[in-house]
């Protein structure tokens, strides 16, 4: 009897505790802006067939890699290229091994015109190691666009098939707080690849424009010219990066024409960007603010 007393009670006691604890308001912690880090390069390519991917290069993955990015973009021509398959596999092997052993993030490789020289097997072959050639992905409330402006018989365009895929994509991730878009072939070239870019169609690449412009797309990153550059047009900032190795061309602007990589900082509303040159021939590296992000 005694024990059924007890046990009546302890069951009042918990049933009375936990009345009270549903009645005590729970603290509430303030929502923390997504916070993340990604860098972006490209051009990394060796300048001969057979060429070890280059020092600088090495340099810039492990200047990234000290900053722990949450991922890298490479906007194309990691490999020199080549028709053969056998060499083909071995180049692009060595830039994976490269890149694995000296950056530990992850790296999205948006396709350049080396990779593929305009030809269909080299397209195939990079479907197969990489999947889709144009796809996207979201990190907290950023959303990323790879594009591939080599398609065989759509090269320097974004058309057909794959430009209906980016406005679908787009229309779903309206609702994303900052856009990134990759590609190769940049819309606006500023040096001695201009007319070999997404502007030998004018119509095309102004369409394409009008759509970063209504889907507010934060930054378009593209590679191709050996250089650095950074313009905006109506609201949307337009990047060159293309000194991630490769032999640097002299700019027709001079300047922009150095090894480099980007880094892009992401915290709720903000975005900062900072170009960054590295330690090369017995300089210290040198970090450079952006002008402000557009959204």
């Amino acid at each position: 009897m005694q024990k059924l007393y007890q046990s009546a009670v302890f069951l009042a006691c918990l049933v009375l505790g936990l009345a009270a604890a549903a009645q005590t308001p729970v603290p509430q912690v303030a929502d923390q802006p997504v916070q993340f880090t990604f860098v972006v390069f490209g051009d990394n390519r060796p300048n001969l067939p057979k060429g070890a991917q280059p020092a600088a290069f090495k340099t810039i993955l492990g200047e990234m890699n000290a900053l722990d990015p949450a991922f890298a973009v490479n906007t194309g021509d990691c490999i020199f290229g080549s028709q053969n398959r056998a060499r083909l596999e071995q180049q692009y092997n060595e830039y994976l091994e490269t890149t694995q052993s000296l950056l530990k993030s992850k790296v999205y490789l948006a396709i350049g015109n080396h990779e593929i020289l305009g030809s269909s097997a080299n397209h195939a072959f990079f479907e197969k190691q990489l999947g889709a050639l144009h796809y996207s992905f979201d990190r907290g409330d950023s959303h990323f666009i790879i594009l591939d402006s080599e398609v065989v018989g759509e090269t320097r365009r974004i058309t057909g098939d794959q430009l209906e895929w980016l406005k679908e994509d787009l229309a779903k991730a309206r609702a994303a707080r900052h856009k990134f878009v990759f590609l190769h072939r940049p819309l606006y070239p500023v040096d001695g690849h201009m007319g070999d870019c997404l502007d030998r169609y004018p119509e095309d690449r102004n369409a394409l424009h009008s759509l970063f412009v209504r889907n507010r797309i934060t930054v378009v990153f593209a590679g191709h010219e050996h250089l650095f550059d950074s313009q905006v047009k109506n609201g949307v900032r337009y990047v060159i990066t293309g000194g991630g190795g490769a032999p640097l061309y002299p700019s027709l602007q001079g300047k922009g024409d150095y090894h480099h990589f980007v880094v892009v900082s992401v915290a709720g509303d903000k975005v900062e960007m900072k170009l960054v040159k590295p330690a090369l021939h017995g300089k210290p590296a040198e970090v450079i603010p952006v002008g402000g992000m557009a959204r």
